[in-house]
């Protein structure tokens, strides 16, 4: 059974994702406003570097994480109670939290579907399921109401591959390269086969679906099986999927040239992202590896925000939309927009922190 060690430039890859997803979701909030334009064209989709991000890091982990497994059943109930917890907890915190607010600022409660629930529709089917972490296209589907609060999309998501990774193992002992490329085949043909079905609002987004991710997974799940063949051969392999990347990029500049948001178009949500996805994850996967090769100490503490890293992830959202509702950004000069930047990263993480301490006991006791 392999044993489970400590790989810093892991950690530098998981702050990094998150603080990418903050950036993007900070920068959504406030689109439309004449002085964010450039921090928009820049940052405006930076949370799908995060998300990718986490998808192949994930998919790198699932490999040592099934060896270490006793049973399948263990594996299941690890994974689950690892993503399940945290989730509901950080949901039951700050929908509480909000609703206590409400007592100073009574516009803030209404932020919690806990108020909602009570006061206007009632606990339906959908308020209940998202509390827990669901694929959000299937729910969109069977016709119920989804409340949005903590997490993403991509934790129901991330469960689904979880539930086949099991399989992806197998797979990729046997006929490793077949398999990814029959995972880029479904991701492809799933964004076209729900075209209509995202055009006419009946699901979110079909690049939102787990079988659109798998090529990321996998990919990670590959770098993982690889891994001393990627190093032997690195000084090889690097310049070509350097090159892969920068014509990639090339292409996507020249093709949206002009484009208001046209760094956004570097990672889309569609089928050609994965030129882009694949390659450059790679790539900053060395890059992670080498900045902490080089500078170890410097990292040391950056890394160390890698603990509650994927509790940002749940409150992020939260908190930013609490904070767009109470500043006239509008009226802010662009260095008020990156001091608030500042002050509510602070505040995510510090949250963040805050409410790991409740949700690890609870883990520890159900593991």
């Amino acid at each position: 059974m392999a044993e489970k060690k400590i790989i810093p430039w892991l950690d530098t890859v998981r702050v990094f994702s998150a603080f990418c997803v903050i950036v993007g979701h900070y920068t959504s909030c406030f689109d439309g406003f004449p002085r964010f334009d450039t921090m928009r064209l820049f940052f405006w989709y930076a949370g799908n570097i995060g998300v990718f991000l986490f998808f192949v890091l994930s998919g790198y982990l699932i490999l040592p994480s099934l060896e270490r497994s006793k049973s399948l059943w263990s594996f299941y109930k690890r994974k689950l109670i690892r993503v399940v917890v945290p989730f509901t907890v950080c949901y039951l915190i700050l929908g509480f939290a909000l609703l206590a607010c409400g007592l100073v600022n009574p516009s803030i409660a209404e932020f919690s579907p806990l108020y909602r629930g009570a006061y206007e529709s009632g606990f339906s089917l959908g308020k209940i399921l998202a509390m827990f972490p669901v694929e959000v296209n299937f729910v969109r589907l069977a016709g119920l109401p989804l409340e949005w609060f903590v997490g993403e999309w991509f934790m129901g998501a991330l469960l689904c591959i979880y539930l086949i990774s099991p399989l992806l193992y197998k797979l990729i002992r046997v006929a490793p390269l077949p398999t990814f490329a029959a995972t880029i085949l479904l991701a492809v043909g799933t964004h076209y086969a729900l075209a209509d079905l995202t055009a006419e609002g009946q699901i979110y987004s079909d690049w939102w679906l787990f079988t659109a991710r798998l090529p990321e997974f996998y990919f990670g799940m590959l770098l993982f099986m690889y891994k001393d063949f990627l190093l032997r051969n690195r000084r090889k392999i690097l310049p070509v999927v350097t090159i892969l990347t920068l014509v990639g990029a090339a292409g996507f500049i020249l093709r949206y040239w002009g484009d208001s948001a046209l760094v956004t178009r570097l990672y889309p949500l569609e089928p050609r992202s994965l030129l882009m996805t694949l390659p450059s994850s790679y790539l900053l996967f060395i890059l992670a590896e080498w900045l902490n090769e080089k500078f170890p100490s410097a990292l040391a503490h950056f890394n160390g925000f890698s603990g509650v890293s994927y509790m940002t992830m749940l409150t992020q959202h939260v908190i930013l939309h609490v904070f767009a509702s109470q500043f006239k950004f509008k009226d802010l000069h662009s260095l008020g927009l990156w001091l608030i930047f500042i002050l509510v990263t602070l505040t995510i993480v510090k949250v963040s922190d805050w409410i790991k301490k409740f949700s690890d006991p609870l883990e520890r006791a159900l593991k």
